[in-house]
């Protein structure tokens, strides 16, 4: 048998099977604090994420006017002179 104690915390757990205000108010508290935590992480990984997207963009736009440059000159030397 369970013994409880007057005025215990654990006691109106044991004798009602709820928890007691104090036990609602911290599961509540870890819940917002997990759910805060995880909106961090993601908006974390999603700035990062964008930073490397925008790195390989930079790159690969440079890569395109290098290309236009070099086929454009290219093309520009197969045209006979029309002096």
């Amino acid at each position: 048998m369970i013994r409880v104690r007057a005025g215990s915390r654990s006691g109106n757990r044991a004798r009602t099977g709820r928890a007691a205000g104090w036990e609602v108010e911290m599961r509540a508290l870890l819940w917002v604090v997990g759910v805060v935590a995880g909106v961090l992480v993601l908006l974390g990984l999603l700035l990062e994420a964008v930073r490397w997207l925008v790195i390989i963009g930079v790159i690969a736009l440079a890569a395109v006017i290098v290309l236009a440059f070099v086929k454009g000159r290219r093309t520009a030397h197969n045209y006979p002179n029309r002096r």
